[in-house]
């Protein structure tokens, strides 16, 4: 075209043909990171994105909101937060008004670059605090934004700030915006907060008092929101309120009423003044799964405190069974809809207990756990044969349906086609494996009038994903429902994960017999010096300290002979020294008859 400019359109289509996708960069930067290179620092086409923009203003156009939202996008795919920064203040200086769109778009790209890893070499020691900071900042200028223009604040905006807190663990303001957004004080769970109470204004925790003419919108608490809390709090290590925030939470609470409350009880003349504030306040409450419990177990345990840590474990082996048990009940019930169950107990669960136990030798505690360990696998043993004697049923029953069809269809075309195709041999049998995809269709009404066969149906299907911070819905304005997605049984996918579980808990089962029996050799052994020096021991039977002998120590204790390292390491390498005698178990426990002092061990 010469010197004629060329349309804005043109620059825009140029603008968006002149990348990939945002899923390809994300992709590539998946497979970058799994091949141990660090992220990378800018966006490969930034420059582009600069000429193209460049050249927009050059024609005397501009460029509108959504060419700057296509770049952000590209740049929150890689998590080029400073980029995303600079294209912000670039299209506030263009005299742009930002959507929710625009925030959410600019608070991605920080959350993905908190979950980036730190590059080994070649950074300053303390980089991944500067880091945090740095995001944390951002996140404030974003928000300030947010407030000092009334932009909506949304449930991914919400979300994406909550996760951004998390990893800068700033508990003032996590608080903060848990109470602003989730209507949940941290420190008093079951009540509401201040600002659900028709306040006449609403605190920032930017220390911004912005006059509100109304109450803030409650965002449904979602189990993300829960997992998310537990975590920020676990981390922190404030054991009373994590525990504190967890029953409260997943505890469904009846909303509270306005009640009439008197002023003074001394005025008896005029009954006091009533009370009754407006509360728009809803009880926050969400279901906990299974990543809700293995954090909260590890935080738990990293603490310290083993009993809290033993009771959750209990509450979480129980919650197992009885999803187990009502999943099975609707089963054979024939139910339509069976929901997938959200808790499970798998090695996760129970590997800070053994962490716990270990570190502490807490011998008791490792008892305890290879006692559960057994039931946890015959049920899970039990379970899996179900679901695949169900599953081999309900197949046998399709494989029926298809035969009966195929055979209701050919006997139509015979019936039809009589003068042309002579009628086969009863001799004649049907093939179940060669059947064609259009008997599927054929069969399709009868197989959705079946619960059982829809069931295998639906898991053959589309699986769902788990969710990431790149699922989330940033152009929905409306709050998200109060009810959580139903996510129907797949019952390929519980085989799979019922298999994996039993797998995992087999080996840890040997790993916490070896550290059980390593522990207690250790322990008789530190009691069995303390026997030869002549000290006194504790007996749990008697409930006292007494000094006891070396044969009655022995005959208490129970040594038994264990096999030397030399055999041990025959049996990996086929090659056993026959000749060589094993030693006792507990070299000390052989008592030698001398003349002078017993020797130490």
């Amino acid at each position: 075209m010469g010197l004629a400019k060329l349309p804005l359109e043109v620059h825009q289509q140029v603008l968006r043909r002149c990348t990939p996708p945002s899923a390809e960069h994300r992709a590539t930067l998946n497979k970058r990171l799994a091949a141990g290179h660090p992220p990378p620092k800018t966006h490969a086409h930034d420059g582009r994105f600069q000429t193209i923009i460049r050249n927009i203003r050059a024609s005397n156009a501009s460029p509108d909101l959504d060419d700057y939202h296509f770049i952000l996008e590209q740049f929150a795919a890689i998590g080029h937060r400073n980029g995303t920064m600079r294209v912000y203040k670039e299209l506030r200086q263009a005299g742009l008004e930002p959507k929710p769109r625009t925030f959410s778009l600019c608070l991605l790209s920080i959350a993905r670059r908190m979950t980036l890893p730190v590059p080994n070499n070649r950074v300053p020691s303390n980089y991944e605090e500067s880091r945090s900071e740095e995001s944390r900042m951002m996140m404030y200028d974003l928000v300030r934004e947010m407030r000092n223009l009334r932009i909506v604040f949304t449930a991914t905006n919400l979300d994406l700030t909550l996760r951004i807190l998390k990893e800068t663990l700033d508990l003032e303001t996590f608080e903060e915006f848990m109470k602003w957004g989730y209507g949940i004080d941290l420190s008093y769970p079951d009540c509401p907060p201040s600002e659900f109470l028709a306040s006449q204004t609403i605190r920032s925790d930017l220390g911004i008092q912005a006059p509100a003419t109304s109450n803030p919108v409650q965002q449904p608490f979602s189990t993300a929101a829960l997992n998310t809390m537990i975590d920020v709090l676990g981390r922190i290590g404030n054991v009373s309120k994590l525990v504190q925030a967890f029953e409260v939470l997943t505890q469904p609470l009846p909303r509270p009423r306005a009640q009439k409350r008197l002023s003074s009880f001394d005025d008896e003349d005029d009954g006091g003044v009533a009370n009754t504030p407006h509360s728009t306040w809803i009880p926050p409450h969400a279901h906990p799964n299974t990543t809700s419990y293995i954090m909260l177990i590890r935080h738990l345990c990293n603490a310290g405190h083993a009993t809290l840590a033993r009771h959750y474990v209990r509450e979480a082996i129980h919650l197992d069974q009885q999803k187990e048990h009502r999943t099975k009940m609707r089963i054979n019930a024939r139910s339509p809809d069976i929901p997938a169950p959200t808790i499970a107990v798998n090695r996760g669960t129970l590997l800070p207990i053994l962490g716990l136990s270990n570190t502490t030798k807490n011998i008791t505690l490792t008892r305890w756990l290879t006692r559960k360990l057994p039931g946890i696998l015959k049920n899970k043993r039990k379970n899996l044969q179900y679901y695949i004697d169900y599953q081999a049923e309900v197949e046998k029953k399709r494989a029926f349906e298809r035969v009966r069809a195929e055979a209701k269809r050919r006997r139509a075309e015979r019936g039809s086609q009589q003068s042309f195709i002579p009628v086969p041999s009863t001799a004649e049998t049907i093939d179940v494996d060669t059947i064609s995809a259009d008997t599927d269709a054929d069969t399709s009404t009868t197989q959705e009038d079946d619960p059982r066969i829809s069931l295998i149906a639906r898991s053959r299907g589309n699986k769902p994903q788990d969710t990431d911070i790149f699922e989330l819905d940033i152009d929905s304005l409306a709050p998200p429902s109060l009810k959580e997605p139903f996510r129907p049984l797949d019952i390929d996918l519980h085989i799979s994960v019922l298999r994996r579980d039993i797998t995992e808990l087999e080996e840890f089962s040997k790993r916490v017999d070896n550290v059980f029996d390593r522990n207690m050799q250790r322990m008789k052994e530190y009691l069995g010096r303390r026997v030869w020096e002549g000290k006194d021991v504790y007996f749990a039977d008697d409930d006292t300290r007494r000094k006891v002998s070396r044969e009655e120590w022995i005959k208490s204790v129970g040594f038994n002979r264990r096999k030397p390292m030399d055999s041990l390491r025959g049996s990996l390498t086929g090659e056993v020294d026959k000749d060589r005698s094993s030693p006792p178990f507990f070299q000390s426990n052989r008592i030698k008859e001398t003349k002078g002092t017993p020797e130490s061990p």
